[in-house]
């Protein structure tokens, strides 16, 4: 699309803007933003089912205090909205309570600004009980600031919707706000408990976790299904997922969970609504970071820190995984892209592949095959009976099994924790005919 700075409409036709339709209707909307970096705003707004009919740029180094935009270009898009009316504006920032009511009331439109749309967004995308509780907290914490102001500004039949009621209208409505919240972190603490208590008897079978996470619309989705051979919902659009989709790794104790795309620039309480949904990136064992890698250096190394800043603490260098995802579509920059995420991040391992033609994904089953390898490799021979049949079974639940031969003798090599050597050893000494036991603990190298 071609833009003009100023208030000068992109050369479009109408309804020829960048929306995509989907399930939801889709609305007409204008973009406003104070450089020409829309790039992620556009691609927001197509997942939130917003056609773009025109952008707005006005140079700016900050945004006016009062109208986001100055006060002349103010009155010009008014006067524009006039001549090419549009459903919805959106601002290409975060609006200041002021400056969202300001906008609301001078211009009878409704203002979105990023997380906004964002909201928007996961709106739409909420299926799960959990992830709508978190969407419907986000979005009340994002209008009480906003209820504040009106609280302070409005007057009866000022305000485009339901502020028309007047101040004790507002008033009303801030309070059943502040209850309503309440109530939803109390039903999410439930569900929280819910998933530790799950994540624990996964852990008591054994079971070992790998968390999919990574910017949104990296291709966690398709990687996850490249990787499980399941169906799973992948759609080229942001947030396609937000609650959590867990699947077995083929025949292994590996189970494999998709989850909530990251964003950058979000405010904290955004981030802290969906703890629940983040906290099984926190807990995983291995947290598999996919990076679209197709995309410039400079917006990729961004992406890798808003990734550092949602994870903190609670995800170290050492239980990460990177997957450059869409490595082939430009194989010769991948040296600088891996040197890039290792000096942001510090994984134990920088993997390029792609999910569509499966390229790299034996080097990173490896990867992955070799951290979760137990370091106590064992071996025994055993005679062929009832009894060693039934423990070799209990040995492929509990462990993991390189080799079984059987004949009159069975000769199985497994490996274990070495915190269970001591256990094994004393089922195996009692088995009938046991022969040519023994243990040796792998010198792990550093990846």
């Amino acid at each position: 699309m071609e833009r003009k700075q100023g208030l000068l409409p992109n050369k479009v036709k109408q309804g020829d803007g960048i929306g995509v339709k989907g399930e939801m209707p889709v609305r007409k909307g204008a973009l406003i933003s104070l450089n020409w970096d829309v790039a992620e705003m556009e691609e927001l707004c197509q997942s939130a089912d917003i056609e773009i009919i025109y952008e707005i740029v006005q140079r700016r180094s900050r945004p006016d205090r009062t109208y986001f935009i100055g006060r002349g270009r103010f009155r010009e898009l008014k006067e524009l909205m006039e001549e090419r009316p549009v459903e919805v504006l959106i601002f290409n920032g975060d609006l200041k309570p002021s400056q969202h009511f300001n906008l609301e009331n001078g211009l009878k439109i409704e203002c979105l600004d990023r997380v906004g749309v964002v909201l928007d967004i996961f709106t739409k995308r909420a299926e799960s009980r959990e992830s709508k509780l978190q969407v419907e907290r986000a979005r009340l914490k994002y209008q009480v600031p906003l209820l504040r102001e009106w609280v302070h500004s409005a007057k009866a039949g000022e305000h485009p919707g339901f502020l028309g009621g007047g101040e004790y209208a507002v008033d009303v409505y801030y309070n059943l706000i502040r209850r309503r919240i309440g109530l939803i972190e109390e039903e999410l603490y439930g569900l929280a408990k819910d998933g530790d208590l799950r994540r624990s008897v996964r852990r008591y079978k054994g079971f070992k976790t790998i968390c999919l996470a990574g910017y949104t619309n990296a291709g966690k989705s398709s990687l996850m299904r490249r990787l499980t051979g399941e169906e799973v919902l992948v759609a080229d659009r942001m947030f396609s997922t937000l609650g959590t989709t867990t699947r077995r790794i083929g025949a292994s104790k590996i189970l494999l969970t998709d989850t909530v795309g990251f964003l950058k620039d979000l405010p904290h309480y955004l981030v802290e609504s969906f703890r629940n949904t983040l906290q099984d990136v926190f807990s995983a064992d291995l947290v598999l970071l996919v990076v679209d890698s197709s995309e410039p250096l400079y917006n990729v190394s961004e992406k890798m820190i808003a990734v550092q800043e949602i994870l903190g603490d609670g995800v170290t260098g050492d239980r990460i995984l990177v997957a450059l995802n869409k490595s082939d579509s430009d194989p010769d920059r991948i040296g600088d892209m891996v040197n890039m995420v290792r000096e942001v991040l510090d994984p134990m391992a920088v993997v390029p592949l792609s999910a569509l033609t499966g390229d790299g994904i034996d080097t990173m089953f490896g990867l992955v095959d070799e951290f979760f390898r137990p370091p106590v490799l064992v071996r025994f021979s055993a005679a062929n009976t009832d009894r060693t049949v039934t423990e070799i079974s209990r040995i492929y639940d509990s462990y993991y099994v390189e080799s079984v031969e059987y004949s009159n003798m069975v000769k199985v090599v497994f490996r274990c924790a070495s915190e269970d050597l001591e256990l094994v050893m004393d089922r195996l000494y009692s088995l009938p005919g046991i022969k040519d036991v023994s243990s040796v603990m792998d010198m792990i190298e550093d990846r």
